[in-house]
């Protein structure tokens, strides 16, 4: 099942009323590679202006819908795609000057300079020299390439490579970005660049499809994230709505002073159904927050017991995804309970 949050149901509301438009939607996804059904009938639908997040581990069918999506991948089945409500499913190379494609691995001609590429480009795209160069000057202005503009790509940092690869992404101005890892092995500072430029672009009023394994990210500038395992979506929401789906369940963590007898240890663990005991700390997984607190105060006062280095830690979005992943796996009867 695909959860929905009253975030997404509200913006279907203002789209049936004409309020926000479509900027893409996806029927019917398949793809088979022989016995393997790596896209199981997905559909989804993003609206202009949004951050998109799609999320999921190794395998899960991430990069082969976005190559259905753009193209890549012929379409099977009954599988349509419109863009800004036009049917492009039977003619997909006429619709690609829509997308601005950023992926994980360069794009760039190593040994060409970052003008140079930025020119190659234009040229692609049928842009007059005027055009290009001027296109160019703007871009290389905008992600701060200036001052290495006649420096060879093979010799830029990842960070400077990957700002190269917005360039060319954005050079003929499309209306939708489908970025593959943007900030997949960057430094910090870098990735808090490049997340901002992305922001940037959001708020210049771009469509913004993104896959990542990063839930940091996905919190940080996605609207909504699509949540995929064995092909399919398992979830469509906010990240902060799908961690609210999950925060009624919190983790209590502490230390007890002193070496517990096999009797006491015994004895905490038939007192709390769910705790665990995790190199040095003991953990419990509480319903109730401040229920399981006053009870654990009572039984430390109790049995003599000195608790120290106490904290409740929130439950996560990752390990939000981690459930979502494992809860679907074992319903498809892949991993044991």
């Amino acid at each position: 099942m695909t959860f929905q949050n009253n975030d997404t149901n509200k913006i279907r509301q203002e789209l049936e009323l004409g309020k926000i438009p479509i900027a893409i939607k996806v029927s019917n996804l398949v793809k088979r590679f022989e016995d393997l059904i790596a896209v199981n009938d997905v559909s989804f639908e993003i609206f202009e202006g949004e951050i998109v997040g799609i999320l999921g581990p190794n395998g899960a069918g991430k990069t082969t819908t976005i190559r259905l999506l753009t193209g890549i991948f012929k379409l099977e089945d009954k599988a349509s795609i419109e863009i800004f409500n036009e049917d492009i499913t039977k003619n997909l190379n006429k619709y690609k000057i829509n997308f601005g494609i950023v992926p994980e691995v360069s794009n760039a001609f190593s040994d060409f300079t970052v003008l140079q590429n930025l020119k190659f480009a234009g040229g692609i795209y049928g842009f007059p020299k005027k055009k290009i160069e001027k296109r160019s000057k703007e871009l290389l202005e905008q992600f701060d390439l200036i001052d290495k503009m006649h420096s060879k790509t093979k010799t830029l940092s990842k960070g400077l490579k990957q700002r190269l690869n917005f360039c060319l992404a954005l050079f003929h101005k499309p209306p939708i970005l489908i970025l593959d890892e943007p900030t997949s092995g960057l430094d910090p500072i870098s990735v808090k660049i490049m997340r901002n430029r992305i922001l940037q672009l959001k708020k210049d009023g771009k469509t913004i499809l993104i896959t990542t394994h990063n839930m940091e990210e996905a919190q940080t500038i996605c609207d909504r994230i699509l949540i995929m395992n064995r092909g399919k979506i398992i979830a469509d929401e906010s990240p902060d709505n799908i961690r609210e789906r999950f925060r009624s369940t919190s983790t209590i963590l502490f230390k007890i002073d002193g070496v517990l007898s096999n009797d006491q240890k015994t004895s905490l663990m038939d007192t709390f159904d769910s705790i665990k005991e995790i190199n040095e700390y003991y953990s419990i997984s509480s319903y109730a927050v401040l229920k399981d607190i006053s009870k654990l105060y009572n039984y430390s006062k109790e049995n003599n017991l000195e608790i120290s280095d106490f904290k409740v830690k929130e439950t996560s979005l990752e390990e939000v995804f981690i459930h979502l992943i494992k809860e679907d796996s074992i319903s498809m009867g892949g991993l044991e309970k």
